[in-house]
């Protein structure tokens, strides 16, 4: 059905008006930023996230200072989480349920969502994850969620902005530094708890917004993966070159 689903829309791409697929019917489309958008209702409704969208790419080229892939993204948008809860039994029924989904099929990239108050956030979360995953051959989980988290917030409120910030501030005046080293070794997404995101979502901070040489430091770690390197671990080459982790940290989030 997916096959056939794909060639309806991209038969769709260069006509007008609706296309009717055994999905429902994909009222709108747009093209922006490396990603296709379909939507069951017209995107109009939400320029603001589809600008977002098309900013996306350059705003994790600046940050990373890698270049991303050329690999074409597919975001489907559904009009109500029982057209989206339906399409996912069909076509992935093996993926656990979220409201949100990055998946790839036959080397296709594709975003998943529905209309709800949390798309925006939804929708830049695992874009984000998308465009990774077509620059890198792989991406360590922390490093994946904690970029994840931190570009799903509007461009304005990624520095000061997101929900995490003041925790994360409050436990550092405390003295709490989140060990980096732990993060590194979460292989499975069922141990990814709430605290892994917040501080993975923490150290990406640090790496993007600490001083040029930490930031630095993790834009050659990504570009040693993006060659097919073996990077080794974040932690280690980035204390082993820059001093105390735990200083790093602390100094970062007492500012």
């Amino acid at each position: 059905m997916l096959a056939a689903f794909l060639l309806a829309i991209c038969a769709h791409s260069s006509s007008l008006g609706p296309v009717v697929t055994s999905q429902g019917v994909w009222v709108d489309s747009r093209t922006v930023g490396g990603f296709t958008i379909y939507a069951q209702f017209p995107l109009g409704q939400m320029e603001d996230l589809v600008n977002d969208l098309g900013q996306l790419a350059q705003d994790i080229r600046s940050a990373l200072g890698i270049e991303l892939g050329q690999r074409p993204v597919t975001v489907l948008l559904f009009d109500s989480q029982h057209g989206y809860q339906q399409f996912l039994r069909r076509e992935f029924p093996n993926v656990p349920y979220r409201r949100a989904l990055y998946l790839e099929r036959s080397g296709r990239a594709f975003v998943l969502a529905y209309r709800s108050r949390e798309l925006a956030t939804d929708l830049r979360h695992e874009a984000t994850h998308a465009l990774l995953h077509t620059a890198l051959p792989m991406v360590p989980l922390w490093l994946d969620e904690g970029l994840a988290e931190y570009f799903e917030t509007p461009p304005g409120d990624r520095v000061f902005g997101h929900p995490y910030y003041k925790t994360v501030r409050f436990w550092a005046r405390l003295g709490y530094v989140p060990s980096l080293d732990k993060l590194e070794q979460i292989a499975r997404m069922e141990d990814m708890d709430s605290s892994a995101y917040r501080w993975s979502w923490a150290w990406v901070h640090v790496f993007i917004h600490g001083p040029p040489a930490v930031r630095q430091e993790l834009t050659d770690y990504l570009r040693t993966i993006q060659n097919y390197g073996v990077p080794g671990s974040l932690a280690q080459r980035t204390e082993a070159r820059l001093g105390s982790l735990r200083t790093l940290f602390l100094e970062h989030f007492r500012k």
